[in-house]
């Protein structure tokens, strides 16, 4: 780590202070994810610095990875890295150690594939672009699901920005159309009537999503949409994470329960 990041986090420590209510971190990042017991994950140029709960930090260069275009933590103990443009998947553990050698999309002939996501039982998705498909790998890198081209299945004209398994079944986001819900075997099941997002937050059976200057949730068995809150202007986005909502500023997070 150089001087320059050593001070950063020397400073951070010392105005952290524990996750409660209305708690405000000094955190600048690009962008930010929060796993499911609140640790905190900042993406920043070519470092990933992740806030443990119990004040530790730890960070990881991906520097000589290029630009990251993704990251899950579904799943905290394996954190999944998709970086894009040199097709390459790369997993972490909790100590934001690398976890494996990369996975080369390219070796597999998935040059096209657009989105990736954690799965069960270590294993992962992709969406694969050139054929409009879902495939599923097992942690033995082994395909155990295919879909089919949904496109044809369906006959929709997807166009998928974001994916995320939770409690047994896969949301796929296609803005133009809504969330295209799959089960665990990559069966459609049906589509969630909700546009012109590039993300959201599953806690079963809510959705939460930001939509312009306001925060939602959706229920998905009673189709039912409430609005939370209202979002500031300077508020990049909010993730809630099934007990705190996090508010990423562009110096700050601000942790408080938004959802009653």
């Amino acid at each position: 780590m150089n001087k320059r990041y050593t001070i950063i986090l020397i400073y951070i420590l010392l105005t952290f202070t524990s996750y409660s209510n209305d708690t405000t971190l000094n955190i600048r990042a690009q962008k930010i994810a929060i796993d499911n017991i609140g640790n905190i994950y900042s993406i920043n140029d070519f470092l990933i610095t992740k806030y443990l709960t119990n004040k530790q930090i730890k960070t990881f260069s991906i520097k000589t990875l290029g630009t990251l275009h993704h990251i899950d933590v579904t799943n905290g103990l394996r954190v999944l890295l998709y970086f894009k443009d040199f097709q390459k998947i790369l997993f972490l553990d909790s100590q934001l150690s690398q976890n494996g050698d990369p996975i080369e999309l390219s070796n597999l002939e998935l040059e096209q594939t657009s989105l990736v996501g954690s799965s069960f039982n270590n294993g992962f998705w992709i969406y694969n672009q050139a054929n409009n498909e879902l495939l599923r790998f097992n942690q033995n890198m082994e395909i155990t699901i295919k879909s089919g081209n949904i496109k044809r299945l369906l006959n929709i004209d997807i166009q998928p920005n974001f994916m995320v398994e939770h409690n047994g079944k896969l949301y796929l986001n296609s803005p133009n159309i809504g969330i295209l819900l799959f089960d665990i075997y990559g069966a459609y099941l049906k589509t969630i009537p909700i546009t012109q997002l590039t993300s959201f937050q599953i806690q079963y059976p809510y959705i939460f999503y930001a939509y312009a200057d306001k925060f939602y949730s959706y229920n998905i068995n009673t189709f039912e949409t409430h609005t939370i809150t209202e979002i500031p202007k300077d508020c990049k986005e909010i993730i809630y994470n099934g007990n705190n909502c996090y508010w990423h500023f562009t110096n700050s997070i601000k942790i408080n329960n938004c959802i009653n």
